[in-house]
């Protein structure tokens, strides 16, 4: 499968992804504004096309697959391109930069009956795989509670290297979209159902950064605690999402259950776990250490998973998480309403 692969930032973590699977091959990579880092990544990764000219690479069919890890405000038009133009195509998250893109995105793909893939990679992760098998198997008992955080500090501090993360008009969202929308997807893949946001709070920390010689006036949030519920109220859900921990980096997912409660802790640097399962009617604490792992969801467009019950997140997927986004904002807006 030949992919063109557009976005020059974290892209370079998807080519390492790309990189690692054999069937895959990167005949185009794609940049917005930044030519110079495209050829040295092309250079870096064997790529012999260097491109901003993605419409031509669809309409010309010289692809099979376009992935697309650009800021959200873009997506809308590059994943649409690729469905009408008869491609595989993969969104990295947020799938858009808000509910009514996400939406004609997720349509469009059932219209034509495409594969449409979301990098929600965190779900591939053997701990958290582990967890969700312990949890639909009754392990835990019924869940009332799960408690979820996501800490990293890529940008505590005055300065940033990524203006559009603080603008709205770009981002959509800031640490909401950065790492919540993973927290909202993990949290209906480890339990299925309808969940719905009850209130949240957010704080920009830096009103203003620096961008070399640019003042960026930030707009996007920097912390947010978001509670939720499910449609019936039995289960209560946390979420808290940080972009500012300096110094801690670290997924967090607890599951309380009548049974049991189980607590899985990993590393979003290189995805090393601990899982942490404490049963009532045994008294019995069971830990289980997981080493690095690459989460790699390109492993699951290609079919050589290890795991046959993964199954890739979809734009549907993709969708459920932007509604939760969304309404997550809404209630930030409305003081929690």
């Amino acid at each position: 499968m030949r992919v063109a692969l557009v976005g020059t930032g974290f892209g370079s973590v998807h080519l390492e992804w790309l990189g690692a699977c054999p069937d895959l091959t990167v005949a185009a990579l794609c940049y917005r504004k930044n030519r110079s880092r495209a050829v040295a990544l092309a250079e870096r990764y064997g790529i012999e096309c260097v491109t901003d000219d993605v419409a031509t690479l669809v309409d010309r069919r010289r692809v099979d697959a376009l992935a697309v890890v650009t800021p959200p405000a873009s997506h809308e038009e590059l994943l649409t391109a690729g469905l009408t133009g008869g491609l595989t195509v993969v969104s990295d998250k947020p799938l858009a930069q808000d509910t009514a893109s996400a939406a004609r995105l997720a349509a469009l793909a059932d219209a034509r009956g495409q594969r449409a893939l979301v990098t929600f990679q965190w779900r591939q992760h053997p701990a958290l795989c582990a967890l969700r098998r312990a949890v639909l198997d009754g392990d835990l008992g019924p869940v009332f509670r799960v408690d979820l955080e996501f800490h990293h500090d890529f940008l505590a501090g005055p300065q940033t290297v990524w203006p559009w993360r603080h603008r709205k008009a770009s981002a959509g969202a800031g640490a909401l979209g950065d790492q919540g929308v993973h927290l909202f997807d993990l949290l209906r893949w480890l339990l299925p159902g309808p969940w719905r946001v009850t209130s949240g709070s957010a704080r920009t920390i830096w009103p203003q950064r620096q961008h070399g010689e640019e003042t960026v006036h930030c707009e996007t949030e920097d912390v947010a605690e978001v509670r939720l519920t499910s449609e019936d109220r039995a289960v209560d859900s946390r979420i808290l999402v940080s972009r500012v921990s300096a110094g801690h980096r670290a997924v967090r997912v607890a599951m309380h259950g009548d049974r049991g409660t189980a607590v899985v802790e990993l590393s979003p640097d290189d995805g090393q776990a601990r899982s942490v399962v404490s049963l009532a009617d045994t008294g019995g604490v069971r830990t289980s250490d997981f080493p690095p792992d690459a989460m790699n969801p390109y492993r699951l467009l290609t079919g050589t998973t290890d795991d046959p019950d993964l199954r890739a997140a979809t734009f549907e997927d993709g969708l459920a998480a932007q509604l939760l986004l969304d309404e997550a904002l809404n209630a930030i807006a409305g003081g929690g309403r």
